[in-house]
């Protein structure tokens, strides 16, 4: 009696561990992210309230003149600059006897342009009605490219993003490297947009970055820009498109004073690329991959989607997402 008294005591803390020790993200559904209770949101999801370093750079051009108070960042017209794809997918492999198999189960181009579309459509009327709330324009490509030469700034925009040297190393952990390598792996954008080879995690993380992509923005005339990467994978021999995660990230030009030269001191190389662009704010989660989509391995269609709660999710990154852009102009570091 006594011994099957501490196996089951042993069985339910054991249970009782397991419980502790799962992952916050283990969400089964789109359904089950929009359901969150807000203390669950917050420890899941990314956003000003982990992050206050934008707001220590802008403080930085303030202290050393470079910036107005009176010029601080103040966006009205926010431009998507890319809405794509990561493909996660993996390339397993096994043995028959000394025969190495392998199965590729990357995303086609057009597979990753349908998932691409598929998210804009759900999810753009969403935020293009929150910004609106807040008197901010959200235009797509097709409402900023109003001439060739805009045309070109945005298309030739993809080669001059410059990343840092943790950045590029993080690439190449990845697997991701260039264009041409990340569409060959189903990585793409939606109709209508350039790929831009960076995530908005990234973006948000890295110095060089946001530098390039803000002269970007300020060359299309536009306050900021918003990237949104949605991070997918096949599994289940490409019969099941599952969700890793979802970032967005607003980045911007800065409107510093150009007659002032900043050199001769330690970090001024950093401080100048501050001067060029900074993230504005951002949010972005990882989840336990579940099911999206599933797919006819024979055609390649997409049979059936599963994005119910895609909506509330979308409005949920969106309410973070523009806090933590009202706290980085107010140079406010709190986290509520």
């Amino acid at each position: 009696m006594k011994s099957l008294y501490k196996k089951l005591l042993f069985t339910a803390l054991a249970i009782f561990f397991l419980g502790m020790s799962s992952p916050i993200n283990a969400q089964k559904s789109m359904q089950d992210l929009a359901e969150l209770k807000d203390r669950k949101w917050d420890k899941l999801v990314k956003s000003y309230k982990n992050n206050s370093t934008w707001i220590d750079q802008l403080k930085g051009l303030l202290n050393t003149d470079l910036l107005s108070e009176d010029n601080l960042p103040n966006p009205k017209k926010i431009g998507v600059l890319t809405m794509q794809i990561w493909d996660k997918s993996i390339t397993t492999s096994s043995k028959i006897g000394n025969t190495t198999l392998f199965s590729k189960n990357y995303l086609t181009a057009s597979g990753s342009n349908i998932v691409a579309d598929k998210f804009l459509d759900n999810m753009l009327p969403i935020l293009k009605t929150k910004f609106k709330e807040e008197n901010i324009s959200l235009l797509e490509p097709k409402d900023y490219l109003t001439n060739e030469e805009k045309t070109n700034i945005y298309k030739e925009g993809v080669n001059k993003v410059e990343l840092s040297g943790l950045s590029k190393s993080l690439q190449k952990l990845n697997k991701f490297f260039t264009k041409k390598d990340l569409e060959v792996q189903g990585s793409l954008s939606a109709t209508g947009y350039e790929f831009y080879p960076l995530s908005a995690k990234l973006v948000s993380s890295d110095f060089k970055a946001p530098a390039s992509v803000g002269l970007i923005a300020q060359d299309l005339e536009l306050d900021a820009v918003l990237v949104i990467t949605i991070n997918v994978s096949l599994e289940k021999r490409g019969r099941s498109l599952v969700l890793h995660g979802i970032e967005t990230a607003l980045v911007g030009p800065i409107d510093d004073d150009t007659g002032k030269e900043f050199k001769g001191v330690i970090g001024a190389g950093m401080m100048n690329k501050y001067r060029d662009g900074l993230s504005f704010s951002s949010v972005y989660f990882e989840v336990e991959p579940f099911e999206i989509a599933e797919l006819d391995k024979k055609s390649g269609n997409f049979e059936e989607w599963y994005l119910e709660g895609l909506d509330t999710v979308t409005s949920r990154m969106y309410d973070d997402l523009i806090t933590g852009m009202k706290k980085f102009i107010a140079l406010d570091k709190s986290r509520r």
